[in-house]
């Protein structure tokens, strides 16, 4: 059973694993009838459980009939019975409490869900697999989360009513009996252990002795005593172990005369093997260099001279006979110099000197056809013995083919690297054009703000001059009559009540005029600055609206501000100024036409560790084949008109580089566009 284990241990093992399969059976039988029987009985529990349910409700459902009203104090009546059901029957047990669906689908009754989050349970399998049977029970299991749910339908209202039990509830005898079982077996497998422990150690002791002595014998104690007492058998079987040793001492000693015979003779075919496997072995070397059938030439040279060739050498040299390349000097199918500059003849002893040094050699050569052609051949020239003589064997393969491939990939290596070049000095070229079409747009952005600004400032400015001059007007006018005392009460008063009003309308002109400058002031140092500083989201989003009103004129424009008066941000308000701009610009350049009335709302919050700005159209979208390529520089659908395509791509530099943060977009042709930036705080 257990490798190398001892015949105790053995016998233990199998009586325990007897026992313990005879215990796991009747567990299993047992644990399995209990289960059904549970199973019965709850179902039977619960089925009437909610037979009481269903008896509430039909009696509410039969009263409301009485009624003849149905339709009008229906609602009325299935609220109070809901009310009435939760009373009775929901108790404050957080494992087992009912259900209802009602007859729109939404859950009404339960610990957890109801109408308003019905998102949570609408997609979930159990919730559907009970809409779908209305009738019946099953099982949930999820880790952590096995239940068990009964249910019926009542048809008059098309109301599903159930429990909802957790399986440690409804199994709790069924688990109850699995522990007590498994401790009783424990210990009554412990308990025969230590029985059959004592039993098998006072039956085998015997059986150990006898056992010890023969692993002595086998160690090679040949004189070892053999004495085991006991049952008449072991004595018995001891006699004969002993006789059997007595054999063996026998045998061994004649195993060993034969073994000194034995081991002469073989020394002797040893040797003569061995001669003869030497003549073998050279014969063979030299057949199998010569003459095997090979597609590589092969050659033999000793003392500067080839001495032998096969058939392919000579095809590959265009020789026809072997005895016309036996004669030719290695230097004849050479040129005189190889492509390197270095003379054939040189490089040729150069290799040969290695190849005697090392044994072995690889190397390319130049060659050349009998009839003058050249070719070039991988060589790999080798020292081997022949009749105990040293010889240079070498084999050539044809790489003419690769030769010529590899000039040419050369060749249209140096065209590529070439062509990499200009495309580097282009690249270049090209990175230097955008960064300075970048700048260009973000100045642009910015003298768009100063000349709003400075179109939103002249108008109260202007009021304020008009005011402040009329007011001098009026001021010079009653100086005149009070010096001439021709001041009546009525000019005075008018006087009074038109200075009055003027001084008020230029206070506030030049209110207006200071808030708009503030703003402009704020949000112009940090287009500029890009400085880190903490502000109010919403505040500093109203500033922003504010400086670019000029770009909103005469546009049917609505802002949707959503975000927490209080919320602050520690971050470059100057990027944030900028990317409002962009996206705001891009709406009104792409999602509105100049009449269209539209709406675009800014949302802000903190979610997490991240801050996260949500700014929607609801205008023409985009396309979904454009959706990949609208942060690309210069990528625009509106070149006809001025646009150059670089908004975007300044939108995902500030917020993915300059923020650290990233962004997304989503759109819908004719239903709007929404861009979603987060940004680590």
């Amino acid at each position: 059973m257990i490798k190398n284990s001892s015949l105790k241990s053995e016998l233990l093992i199998s009586i325990l694993l007897v026992i313990t399969l005879g215990i796991g059976t009747i567990f299993y039988f047992s644990y399995n009838y209990l289960k059904k029987e549970i199973d019965i009985s709850q179902e039977r529990i619960y089925n009437e459980k909610i037979d009481n349910i269903l008896y509430l409700v039909n009696q509410k459902y039969q009263t409301l009939l009485k009624t003849q009203m149905e339709k009008s104090y229906e609602e009325s009546f299935k609220k109070g019975t809901l009310n009435i059901i939760k009373n009775v029957f929901d108790k404050d047990n957080k494992e087992i409490f009912p259900f209802i669906i009602n007859e729109k689908g939404f859950v009404v009754l339960h610990r957890t869900y109801n109408e308003q989050n019905s998102h949570l349970y609408k997609d979930k399998p159990e919730y559907k697999k009970i809409l779908q049977e209305k009738n019946g029970n099953f099982e949930i299991l999820k880790k952590n989360n096995e239940r068990w749910i009964i249910f019926k339908h009542f048809e008059p209202w098309d109301w599903i009513i159930g429990y909802r039990i957790d399986k440690e509830v409804k199994y709790e005898e069924l688990y109850r009996f699995r522990d007590m079982f498994l401790i009783i077996s424990v210990i009554i497998v412990f308990v025969i252990s230590l029985i059959i422990i004592l039993i098998v150690r006072e039956v085998l002791e015997p059986v150990d002795m006898l056992s010890d002595v023969s692993k002595k014998i086998a160690a090679g104690d040949l004189d070892a005593k053999i004495d085991v007492s006991g049952v008449k058998e072991l004595k018995i079987l001891s006699t004969n172990f002993e006789k059997m040793r007595d054999k063996i001492v026998e045998d061994i000693h004649q195993l060993q005369e034969q073994e000194e015979k034995i081991k002469a003779f073989n020394s002797k075919l040893q040797e003569d093997v061995r001669h003869r496997t030497k003549e073998l072995e050279e014969e063979k070397k030299v057949f199998e260099t010569l003459f095997n059938d090979s597609s590589d030439g092969i050659s033999l040279l000793k003392y500067g001279k080839f001495i032998d060739c096969n058939l392919a050498l000579l095809k590959l040299l265009e020789i026809s006979e072997k005895e016309e390349f036996l004669n030719l000097d290695p230097e004849e199918i050479s040129p005189e110099a190889q492509p390197n500059g270095i003379s054939s003849s040189n490089l040729a002893n150069e290799y040969i000197n290695k190849c005697l040094e090392k044994g072995s050699i690889r190397f390319e050569w130049l060659h050349k056809k009998i009839s003058g052609k050249e070719f070039w051949c991988e060589i790999v020239l080798t020292n081997v013995i022949i009749n105990e003589e040293l010889v240079i064997h070498g084999v050539w393969r044809d790489i003419q083919d690769k030769k010529l491939l590899e000039l040419e990939l050369e060749n249209k290596n140096l065209d590529l690297q070439e062509s990499n070049d200009e495309l580097e000095a282009s690249m270049e070229n090209l990175i230097i054009t955008q960064n300075k079409l970048v700048e260009s747009e973000k100045l642009a952005g910015l003298g768009s703000l100063v000349s709003g600004v400075a179109n939103e400032i002249s108008a109260p400015i202007g009021i304020g001059v008009t005011g402040a001059s009329h007011l001098e007007y009026i001021c010079e006018e009653i100086s005149s009559k009070y010096e001439n005392s021709s001041i009546s009460p009525d000019e005075w008063k008018n006087y009074l009540e038109s200075s009055n009003e003027l001084v008020k309308v230029i206070v506030t002109n030049l209110n207006k005029t200071e808030k708009i400058i503030k703003n402009f002031k704020q949000v112009a140092v940090d287009q500029t600055g890009e400085l880190k500083r903490i502000f109010k989201v919403k505040e500093y989003i109203r500033g922003i609206l504010i400086s670019i009103d000029s770009l909103l004129n005469n546009r049917n424009i609505e802002f949707k501000i959503e975000c927490d008066d209080m919320l602050e941000l520690n971050s470059f308000p100057g990027f944030f100024a900028q990317i409002l701009n962009h996206l705001i610009s891009n709406s009104l350049e792409h999602a509105y036409k100049d009449n269209d009335k539209g709406v675009i709302s800014l949302r802000a919050k903190i979610e997490g560790k991240s801050f996260i700005f949500e700014y929607r159209d609801y205008g023409k979208g985009i396309l979904e084949e454009n959706l990949s390529k609208i942060y690309e520089p210069f990528f625009t659908t509106n070149r006809k008109n001025g646009s150059i395509g670089l908004g975007l791509n300044i939108v995902y530099n500030l917020v993915t580089i300059n923020l650290s943060g990233e962004i997304n977009c989503e759109s819908e042709e004719n239903k709007g566009t929404t861009f979603t930036i987060k940004i680590p705080l």
